[in-house]
Protein backbone atom coordinates (compact mmCIF):
# COMPACT_ATOMS: atom_id res chain seq x y z
CA UNK A 1 0.00 0.00 0.00
CA UNK A 2 2.69 2.53 0.96
CA UNK A 3 4.73 1.84 -2.20
CA UNK A 4 2.04 3.43 -4.36
CA UNK A 5 2.28 6.73 -2.46
CA UNK A 6 5.77 7.31 -3.89
CA UNK A 7 4.60 6.20 -7.33
CA UNK A 8 1.72 8.67 -7.14
CA UNK A 9 4.24 11.52 -6.89
CA UNK A 10 6.14 10.67 -10.07
CA UNK A 11 3.02 9.47 -11.91
CA UNK A 12 0.51 12.07 -10.72
CA UNK A 13 2.45 15.31 -10.34
CA UNK A 14 5.49 14.51 -12.46
CA UNK A 15 3.37 12.75 -15.09
CA UNK A 16 5.94 9.98 -15.74
CA UNK A 17 4.08 6.96 -17.11
CA UNK A 18 4.92 4.01 -19.37
CA UNK A 19 3.44 4.07 -22.86
CA UNK A 20 0.88 1.23 -22.98
CA UNK A 21 1.93 0.39 -26.55
CA UNK A 22 5.68 0.39 -25.70
CA UNK A 23 5.97 -1.22 -22.26
CA UNK A 24 9.09 -1.06 -20.13
CA UNK A 25 9.58 2.70 -20.56
CA UNK A 26 11.01 2.34 -24.09
CA UNK A 27 8.71 5.28 -24.85
CA UNK A 28 7.79 7.36 -21.81
CA UNK A 29 4.60 9.36 -21.49
CA UNK A 30 5.14 12.71 -19.79
CA UNK A 31 1.83 14.25 -18.77
CA UNK A 32 2.69 16.61 -15.87
CA UNK A 33 0.08 18.16 -13.60
CA UNK A 34 0.89 21.78 -12.84
CA UNK A 35 -0.96 22.15 -9.53
CA UNK A 36 -2.11 25.75 -8.93
CA UNK A 37 -0.87 26.17 -5.33
CA UNK A 38 2.43 24.39 -5.88
CA UNK A 39 5.35 26.49 -7.15
CA UNK A 40 7.72 23.69 -8.12
CA UNK A 41 8.04 19.94 -8.30
CA UNK A 42 10.63 17.40 -9.42
CA UNK A 43 10.21 13.67 -9.97
CA UNK A 44 12.62 10.97 -11.08
CA UNK A 45 12.07 7.39 -12.07
CA UNK A 46 14.86 4.90 -12.66
CA UNK A 47 13.61 2.95 -15.69
CA UNK A 48 15.35 0.06 -17.44
CA UNK A 49 17.11 2.48 -19.82
CA UNK A 50 18.15 5.04 -17.20
CA UNK A 51 16.84 7.95 -15.16
CA UNK A 52 13.73 9.79 -16.37
CA UNK A 53 13.32 13.29 -14.92
CA UNK A 54 10.26 15.53 -14.97
CA UNK A 55 10.58 18.84 -13.11
CA UNK A 56 8.74 22.13 -13.25
CA UNK A 57 8.88 25.54 -11.62
CA UNK A 58 6.26 28.27 -11.75
CA UNK A 59 7.20 31.94 -12.06
CA UNK A 60 4.08 34.10 -12.37
CA UNK A 61 2.14 32.82 -15.39
CA UNK A 62 5.15 30.96 -16.87
CA UNK A 63 6.06 27.38 -16.05
CA UNK A 64 9.55 26.15 -16.86
CA UNK A 65 9.29 22.40 -17.46
CA UNK A 66 12.49 20.36 -17.75
CA UNK A 67 12.69 16.75 -18.83
CA UNK A 68 15.45 14.18 -19.23
CA UNK A 69 14.97 11.20 -21.52
CA UNK A 70 17.54 8.40 -21.05
CA UNK A 71 19.57 6.77 -23.83
CA UNK A 72 17.75 4.36 -26.14
CA UNK A 73 14.37 5.84 -25.13
CA UNK A 74 11.89 8.32 -26.51
CA UNK A 75 9.09 10.31 -24.90
CA UNK A 76 5.66 11.61 -25.77
CA UNK A 77 5.01 14.89 -23.94
CA UNK A 78 1.45 16.06 -23.39
CA UNK A 79 1.03 19.71 -22.38
CA UNK A 80 -2.37 21.40 -22.24
CA UNK A 81 -1.47 24.91 -23.34
CA UNK A 82 -1.63 26.89 -26.56
CA UNK A 83 1.60 28.82 -25.82
CA UNK A 84 4.55 26.45 -25.50
CA UNK A 85 8.22 26.95 -26.34
CA UNK A 86 10.75 24.14 -26.56
CA UNK A 87 14.35 25.24 -25.97
CA UNK A 88 13.28 28.79 -26.85
CA UNK A 89 11.41 27.94 -30.08
CA UNK A 90 7.59 28.19 -30.22
CA UNK A 91 5.77 24.92 -30.85
CA UNK A 92 2.16 24.11 -31.48
CA UNK A 93 0.20 22.62 -28.56
CA UNK A 94 0.50 18.87 -28.25
CA UNK A 95 -1.91 16.41 -29.81
CA UNK A 96 -4.00 14.82 -27.06
CA UNK A 97 -3.44 11.32 -28.52
CA UNK A 98 0.12 11.45 -29.89
CA UNK A 99 1.84 14.08 -27.77
CA UNK A 100 5.00 15.88 -28.77
CA UNK A 101 7.73 13.32 -29.56
CA UNK A 102 11.20 13.71 -28.04
CA UNK A 103 14.37 11.70 -28.52
CA UNK A 104 17.04 11.01 -25.89
CA UNK A 105 18.30 14.18 -24.20
CA UNK A 106 17.54 17.11 -21.93
CA UNK A 107 14.81 19.59 -22.86
CA UNK A 108 13.32 22.77 -21.42
CA UNK A 109 9.76 23.88 -22.15
CA UNK A 110 8.36 27.31 -21.33
CA UNK A 111 4.60 27.13 -20.88
CA UNK A 112 2.31 30.11 -20.52
CA UNK A 113 -0.78 29.45 -18.43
Amino acid sequence: MFGEIGAWLYKGLGGIKPDPENPGFKNVWLRPNFVKNLDQFEAEHEGPYGKIVSSWKRSGTIIEYKVTIPANSTASVFINSKKVKLDGMPIVGTDSKQGFRLLTGNYTFLIEE
